[in-house]
């Protein structure tokens, strides 16, 4: 805690946004004396709110060596964030010993696909320089391809190449993979079991859904890294990343719904973590607060994110003790993003911002007040199926919508624009429907905005 006691003093001291943020959400000039005191950042009132210079220190906008966007590339919320060396040197480090350790990257020839957005994404532009780099320093047999989002393109490499390697290492958002899933079925693409992984980004993942991809290829159901995330975002960088001894805690509370309840509330085992050292976690209102030194220095960020801490010195007595030595001493948990979203193949769709927009039409478009979303399942590939309720269908055109809707959600979010083509175009189905309902039908018990 000192040392972020000591971080505020920079900050107050060396970044004028914070102390004009300070004054506009305390009403005076006076620093509070408690950390717990200080006022919550978020994106709208802080990283939004403020230019790029008076969010930074004037000597870290000498010596910065990359921009990239933040994750979502929202038309109202993209902040293009520079990175300082400091900020990305253990970066590489942590990548390759991710790829030695989980996936023995030393002794298997490996094909690593990145099939994550491009362009400005400082996510997808970091994973591929530190992989392309740790390819050509010689030390591995390891071959990347960065098809992106053409997943077709990535199958055919597959499908080409296979016979090559030992395994391949599909970097991705995990709803991608029931479509690589679908892909490689329809090309008719074989594979030896347990040859396929998944290190993945971009979302929460229940345990089930682990399971599920350990059996679609051949891994034992109890294998740690078929799929494996770590968890953080372009705005806060790394928070945590799971391990080994977590993901097996998780899959007890995941087969154990009495402790699952009992240490996080719920009967849904929520994704585990370490705890990144270099990052200090609150949990204000079952959300995720951090405070990290980094380009843009973030004191009590809230990340949206449901969750909490959990401390290996709590668990002692509840877990075998040959887990509990396993485990790292901090823990983050994450139940995902504290608001309402769709998240489409990794992107956030905010379902405020859709009801927003139904609910401006024009009364000649008959809009009811209320839709549902639901996934389904199309040829094994996720869709979803909006239902938007109408006073009368007779006079709607279940196409405009779809047309219009496509329309919107592609300005709002140019990630989901990047992704929607792409991803369509690559399993040739549909990705987003829309059904019209009159809104005579409604259960009256469905609520507005409801995601199913």
């Amino acid at each position: 805690m000192l040392a972020y006691n000591h971080l505020l003093d920079d900050v107050t001291a060396h970044i004028p946004a914070y102390t004009r943020f300070l004054k506009k959400e305390l009403g005076n000039d006076t620093i509070p004396q408690e950390f717990t005191m200080l006022p919550l950042q978020t994106k709208q009132n802080y990283l939004l709110a403020f230019p790029m210079k008076e969010l930074s220190r004037k000597e870290d906008r000498q010596h910065f060596h990359l921009i990239g966007a933040s994750s979502g590339f929202s038309k109202t919320g993209a902040i293009y964030w520079p990175k300082r060396p400091c900020d990305e040197r253990g970066y590489m480090q942590s990548i390759e010993t991710m790829l030695a350790q989980n996936y023995d990257i030393g002794h298997k020839r490996t094909l690593v696909l990145e099939c994550l957005a491009f362009g400005m994404w400082i996510g997808g532009m970091q994973i591929a320089a530190a992989i392309r780099h740790i390819a050509l320093s010689g030390k591995y047999p390891l071959t990347l391809a960065t098809p992106g989002l053409d997943l077709k393109a990535a199958v055919q490499v597959i499908r080409d190449y296979k016979e090559i390697f030992e395994q391949i290492l599909i970097i991705t958002n995990p709803s991608n993979i029931s479509l690589f899933t679908a892909l490689l079925n329809d090309l008719n693409v074989k594979l030896p079991d347990g040859t396929v992984c998944f290190p993945v980004v971009g979302e929460y993942f229940s345990e089930s859904f682990r399971e599920h991809v350990c059996k679609s290829y051949g891994h034992s159901i109890d294998s740690p890294y078929v799929v494996w995330t770590g968890y953080g975002s372009a705005d806060a960088g790394d928070i945590g990343a799971e391990t080994a001894a977590t993901i097996a805690f998780r899959k007890m509370c995941h087969r154990n719904a009495a402790l699952s309840e009992k240490l996080f509330g719920t009967t849904s085992a929520p994704m585990i973590l370490a705890l990144a050292s270099n990052v200090y976690v609150e949990v204000i209102n079952q959300s995720l607060v951090v405070t990290k030194d980094q380009f843009i220095p973030l004191v009590r960020y809230n990340t949206g994110d449901a969750g909490g801490l959990l401390f290996k010195s709590e668990l002692s007595g509840v877990l075998p003790q040959e887990l509990w030595n396993q485990l790292p001493e901090e823990m983050i948990y994450v139940h995902g993003r504290a608001g309402n979203a769709v998240i489409f193949y990794g992107t956030n769709l905010m379902i405020n911002d859709i009801g927003e927009y139904l609910l401006s039409l024009d009364a000649d478009k008959h809009y009811g007040g209320l839709f549902t979303v639901h996934p389904k399942e199309e040829k094994g590939i996720t869709c979803f199926d909006f239902t938007i309720y109408v006073t009368d269908t007779f006079l709607t055109d279940s196409k405009w919508y779809f047309n219009t809707l496509i329309d919107f959600l592609c300005r709002q979010s140019a990630e989901f624009n990047i992704k929607y083509s792409n991803l369509s175009q690559s399993v040739e189905v549909p990705l987003i429907t829309v059904t019209l309902v009159d809104i005579k039908e409604i259960d009256s018990k469905t609520k507005h905005r409801y995601i199913i």
